[in-house]
């Protein structure tokens, strides 16, 4: 008898352990992502009618992003991968502010040149992807733009159709758009 009421007392506390770490775990999603935005547009500098461009942005720091730009009339051109439910995804991001919702493979058309035709070229851009998501990002800033880099370093090389014959060095890439690299841990 003692020892089932030991149990039911351990695996009461666990419970109870699991609930208050759930608890703690979705303030933090709620909290984090939102002060990592909010240091990007602090140490970025950007402000009302800047635009701004990023990659993964249907993770919570991309929907965090989007919120604070809401907030201050930022523009906010946001890509996503082309995973499964993408169009579920990009409707939910238009719904939260999100200006222009594009996947990966959209950015490599010349639909995605008139779609931000209009828009101020982004002098910001926030990479948390790899590979060929860094370079959608890269391709869309402004000459003199920053490339902030989030849980993930800058590949060696640039990945786009061609890489294969012809690799560009990402420093060089960076060096002849007179773009900077900065990492926004």
């Amino acid at each position: 008898m003692a020892m089932a009421m030991r149990r039911r007392f351990a695996l009461q506390l666990s419970q109870e352990h699991h609930h208050a770490r759930t608890i703690i775990s979705q303030r933090s999603l709620h909290t984090e992502p939102a002060a990592i935005a909010e240091r990007l547009f602090q140490t970025a500098g950007i402000h009302g009618g800047d635009t701004l461009v990023q990659n993964e942005a249907d993770s919570d720091l991309g929907r965090a992003i989007i919120k604070s730009a809401r907030e201050r009339g930022v523009t906010t051109i946001n890509i996503l991968s082309n995973k499964p439910g993408a169009s579920e995804r990009m409707e939910l991001l238009k719904s939260m502010g999100g200006d222009v919702v594009v996947t990966e493979a959209y950015t490599n058309t010349w639909y995605m040149k008139r779609l931000i035709n209009d828009l101020p070229k982004p002098s910001v851009a926030l990479n948390c992807g790899e590979g060929s998501q860094v370079t959608a990002v890269a391709k869309l800033l402004k000459e003199g733009g920053t490339l902030w880099n989030f849980g993930k370093s800058m590949p060696e090389e640039v990945t786009y159709p061609g890489a294969d014959r012809r690799p560009i060095k990402w420093e060089k890439l960076l060096k002849a758009r007179k773009l900077t690299a900065k990492s926004l841990e």
